[in-house]
């Protein structure tokens, strides 16, 4: 039922922005912005000159030079700014609204065309800002492994992807929103692999040295729907029950039957994306006796039943 592939890969399969929020900002110091939205994944890109980026957990500011791209995970509020200890000037709220830090609309104030934003339309500093408006759109594994920031360096994104998504911005044509979805799509998952082949914390990612842990991922991977223990899974890799939970947990951070559950839910997650998909179908596929018990491990996971979550898909 599913094809095979590296784990990569599997997280990969997302994201598909539909209808991404996305914009060319435009700065002249000092500048800062607050960013609310509560989008669950945004693209920071330098196309000139430089700007911080904060997350709001207490970490240190990232400088973001010409050509470095970032990832912000939300849904939690994070600045981007010229310079650390710039005051707000602008606040952006889950609505996309703009105001200023006494609550005056900045809508059309900073607007300079239809996806030109910033306080000088010729200012030195600018940055395109994309935004995946959901959670399904950017994809559950996506989210479930990534950290608050991942910053790229200059060339991750390709010179000619990055020059077409400029141009994208700054005209008005037919089919140009499914167009930047998909140029944000592309350089996000360039991101993403960077992070993943760079990092220790995302290694696992792009590819496992220890055969039996290989050899599970690949099984959970694609046979999701199979009643896996960890005997079974154990079996299936040659290896003991504890030494492959041992052995799981060294290598991808969290026990067998966990990761398990949280791939097949994460599966039923993106699955109900398909309002014609019967919550049974999505049961029986990714490894559940019926849509009752999908629906309590979903909902012990998700802290919301999958027929209400899937009713957030339509507001």
């Amino acid at each position: 039922m599913w094809e095979a592939m590296d784990p990569l890969s599997r997280l990969l399969t997302h994201p598909r922005a539909s209808c991404a929020f996305s914009l060319l900002m435009t700065m002249r110091t000092p500048w800062a912005v607050n960013v609310n939205d509560r989008a669950p994944l945004t693209l920071v890109l330098v196309t000139r000159g430089a700007c911080r980026l904060a997350p709001d957990n207490g970490a240190d500011s990232e400088l973001l030079t010409c050509g470095d791209v970032a990832l912000v995970k939300g849904p939690h509020p994070y600045r981007v700014t010229d310079a650390e200890g710039s005051d707000d000037i602008a606040i952006i709220d889950e609505h996309q609204r703009c105001r200023s830090p006494t609550g005056e609309p900045l809508d059309l104030t900073y607007r300079h065309g239809l996806r030109h934003w910033g306080n000088d339309s010729d200012g030195p500093d600018q940055a395109i800002v994309a935004s995946y408006t959901t959670v399904s759109s950017v994809g559950e594994r996506i989210l479930n492994v990534l950290p608050t920031v991942v910053k790229a360096p200059s060339g991750t994104a390709l010179p000619g992807l990055i020059g077409v998504l400029l141009g994208e911005l700054h005209a008005d044509s037919p089919g140009q929103t499914a167009m930047l979805d998909r140029l944000i799509d592309a350089i996000t998952i360039t991101t993403v692999r960077t992070w993943a082949t760079t990092s220790s914390a995302g290694a696992w990612l792009a590819g496992i040295d220890d055969e039996p842990v290989r050899m599970v991922l690949d099984v959970i991977h694609t046979r999701p729907e199979q009643r896996w223990t960890l005997n079974t899974l154990a079996a299936h890799a040659r290896v003991s029950r504890s030494g492959l939970a041992a052995r799981f947990t060294a290598q991808i951070g969290t026990p067998p039957m966990t990761y398990l559950t949280r791939w097949r839910l994460s599966l039923a997650r993106d699955m109900l994306t398909d309002p014609y998909t019967t919550l049974d179908t999505i049961a029986a596929r990714v490894g559940y006796s019926s849509a009752y018990s999908l629906s309590t491990a979903f909902t012990r996971e998700y802290r919301t039943s999958p027929s209400a979550y899937r009713r957030t898909l339509t507001t």
